[in-house]
């Protein structure tokens, strides 16, 4: 990617990033003081200006650098996109247009399965499918069929009905472990947590996507 494009194409709502970024080291989110601040203007697009600062969290007193810019086209001016360094090593928030409890299930799946809480990361990932799958008026009488009913409704494309035929995890209908159990193995965990992964970009990010192009396409 050519850094100059940062902020062009996607990104975030607002004036500038300090209350989306949360602390690598003491992980609060939001809380900090710029102490230092350059930029550069891109060379014959005056209006286009990469952001360099250092910040300071309130919290832990660590330093942070951020990269970022906003579109300079003056429809999309309200829009930017930044970097960190350090960033976090964990996952810490999602996209805000998703809903608020597939977000939190989300989450944790992601951060069970950085943890290598292989159980943890699959329970969770099968409640976020359910949650999303019930969004969108799914029905059936195991995840597996509620998956299979938004691809019938066209809901989602067939190459993911196929999929999830593929994934042991969604197959498993049991919400009780029995005992002696192996439990879900790490290979099996991933695989579901992908399959939710890719089921958040189709459900949410596309069309969020589309809708923002839409936006931009009709102008001010």
């Amino acid at each position: 990617m050519n850094w100059w494009e940062l902020g062009e194409h996607s990104g975030y709502a607002g004036e500038n990033p300090l209350s989306r970024i949360t602390c690598a080291f003491c992980k609060n989110d939001g809380n900090f003081s710029v102490i230092h601040h350059e930029e550069r203007k891109q060379p014959n697009r005056a209006q286009k200006v990469l952001q360099y600062d250092t910040i300071k969290c309130g919290i832990c007193g660590n330093l942070t650098m951020v990269f970022w810019s906003r579109a300079a086209t003056t429809m999309r001016h309200e829009i930017y996109d930044f970097k960190t360094v350090p960033w976090n090593t964990e996952t810490v928030r999602h996209p805000d247009h998703w809903p608020k409890d597939v977000g939190r299930y989300w989450l944790q799946a992601r951060r069970s399965l950085e943890g290598k809480n292989w159980d943890a990361a699959s329970l969770m990932a099968r409640s976020a499918i359910q949650l999303v799958a019930r969004y969108q008026g799914a029905k059936g009488n195991s995840l597996k069929q509620e998956i299979d009913d938004l691809a019938d409704k066209g809901l989602l494309p067939p190459i993911m009905k196929e999929w999830s035929h593929e994934v042991r995890e969604l197959g498993n209908e049991s919400t009780h472990p029995d005992p002696g159990g192996a439990g879900t193995d790490q290979k099996d965990a991933r695989d579901v947590v992908e399959f939710l992964d890719t089921l958040m970009v189709m459900t949410y990010n596309l069309p969020h996507q589309i809708e923002q192009y839409r936006k931009r396409k009709a102008g001010p």
